[in-house]
């Protein structure tokens, strides 16, 4: 048993660091490009790999509330990415059956999270009880506007804006659970207490103003030409 995890974990360390760096490309590269689209593919086959070792390190060890946490994030950063990915494909014929299966699952994973923090906080107020009900709103949030989006008109040019934010936000909840999981090597030991919560709030705040300022560009960009 010590050997299979230990093996999963060496396989969902080199997948997610994979990804960190292979995400970037995307960012930075044309649009449609041959390295976009390449290193876009590395990016969410890291992410498959990621989601999947997560759940099996959450489920072979002994239970810790930051692992489970942690496992939530992979499965909104998967569910993010794969939305983000998936509609790329989806330009005229709209969700396919897996698309939807994907969105009822995650519909039901986000609610359970929610409802693990609620019964955190009614427990007493913790900081994971809080980042539960965060999490789980937010990846219930972004499965229920996929949920809403099946059987409506596609709208022109909305699955390219729709690629852009969803995998920008796969990449910062990556990010987040990298720096979240490793700030405590970086930090000095004379770092002032609680500073850790910055690890969960600055990628948010920066990464989301920099998907936005990208969005907002390509829609002016597209309403000039």
């Amino acid at each position: 048993m010590k050997t299979l995890i230990l093996t999963l974990l060496i396989i969902h360390v080199s997948a997610g660091s994979t990804a960190l760096i292979a995400g970037l490309f995307p960012m930075f590269s044309k649009k449609g490009s041959r390295l976009h689209n390449r290193t876009g593919l590395v990016y969410v086959y890291c992410m498959i790999i990621v989601a999947v070792t997560a759940l099996l390190l959450c489920g072979l060890q002994p239970f810790k509330m930051m692992r489970l946490f942690l496992t939530g994030i992979a499965i909104f950063s998967f569910y993010l990415c794969m939305t983000g990915w998936r509609a790329t494909k989806q330009k005229k014929s709209g969700p396919a059956r897996a698309d939807k299966l994907l969105t009822y699952s995650t519909l039901v994973v986000s609610a359970a999270m929610i409802g693990f923090g609620a019964y955190l906080l009614m427990s007493g107020l913790s900081v994971f009880a809080v980042l539960f009900v965060v999490f789980g709103f937010l990846t219930f949030r972004n499965a229920q506007y996929d949920y809403k989006s099946f059987g409506a008109e596609p709208v022109k040019m909305h699955w390219f804006y729709h690629h852009i934010t969803r995998m920008g936000g796969s990449y910062i909840a990556t990010f987040t659970a990298f720096l979240v999981n490793n700030m405590y090597r970086m930090l000095p030991s004379t770092a002032p207490s609680g500073i850790e919560v910055l690890g969960w709030i600055a990628p948010a705040v920066v990464g989301g103003l920099l998907i936005r300022r990208t969005v907002q560009y390509y829609r002016a960009k597209f309403k000039l030409a």
